[in-house]
């Protein structure tokens, strides 16, 4: 690491500088997400100040949501949480507020499920055939969400053939089997997750996930749609906002 002298002239204090010079450092040397950043005495000695200056830094960072610190492990480079509603109609992605277009939904599997016990208890009436849709959430900081999305396929059938990579599920429900969704059931829990689910985020069991399970009615009340997504509880925040105007 090359030293770095801090601006002893600058009315800006101190430790805001080493802020500055932290994010400066982890931008320069193409850290995301996960990655570690060097512990206390090489800081100082990078930054030419003292172990309280960078302390000091340090925790406003983690206040920020910039970095977090893992005891025993050191501190890491953390990913901005993203706000998802509560109470929307919409796909996952469709869901979240964002400033920017930056995430992609790669298809894990598509295939054809027939009398799954536990997804046909969704739907309030007799579904023999299913099409189960899995797909890896992410972006730029790597996965953050796998949904499971179970469509019957007597109200969508041939939708195997147009759901692809980055198409919008909802989308084509709505333009192409002219289905109108009236209201939504979210149930929403902390779970361990599987091994599978593991492998696809990228985490070890021993972190735990959010668990959505949704079900989408129609304008009949009818269930139309059935979803369990997966998320990372450190790279999403839950928010709804409800107008109260009658």
């Amino acid at each position: 690491m090359t030293n770095e002298k801090n601006n002893s002239n600058s009315p800006i204090l101190l430790y805001e500088q080493i802020k500055v010079a932290i994010k400066e450092y982890v931008e320069n040397n193409g850290l995301k997400s996960g990655h570690k950043i060097p512990n206390e005495s090489e800081l100082c000695d990078k930054f030419k100040v003292s172990r309280i200056t960078i302390r000091r830094a340090i925790k406003e960072l983690v206040e920020e949501n910039y970095l977090e610190v893992i005891r025993g492990k050191g501190t890491f480079v953390k990913a901005p949480k993203r706000d998802l509603h509560l109470l929307n109609l919409k796909g996952f992605t469709e869901g979240l507020s964002t400033e920017e277009n930056d995430f992609t939904k790669e298809i894990i599997s598509k295939k054809v499920i027939y009398n799954k016990s536990s997804i046909s208890k969704a739907f309030s009436y007799q579904q023999k055939e299913f099409l189960e849709l899995v797909r890896l959430v992410k972006n730029d900081d790597g996965p953050f969400s796998v949904d499971y999305a179970y469509l019957p396929l007597d109200i969508y059938p041939g939708i195997s053939q147009v759901i692809t990579n980055d198409v919008s599920t909802f989308a084509v429900i709505r333009d192409k089997y002219k289905i109108k969704f009236a209201r939504v059931e979210k149930e929403i829990e902390y779970i361990q997750p599987s091994q599978q689910i593991c492998e696809y985020l990228g985490i070890s069991n021993l972190i735990p996930v959010i668990l959505v399970k949704k079900i989408i009615y129609d304008t009949n009340n009818l269930p139309v749609h059935y979803s369990n997504y997966y998320l990372l509880g450190d790279r999403i925040k839950f928010f709804i906002d409800v107008d109260y105007n009658e």
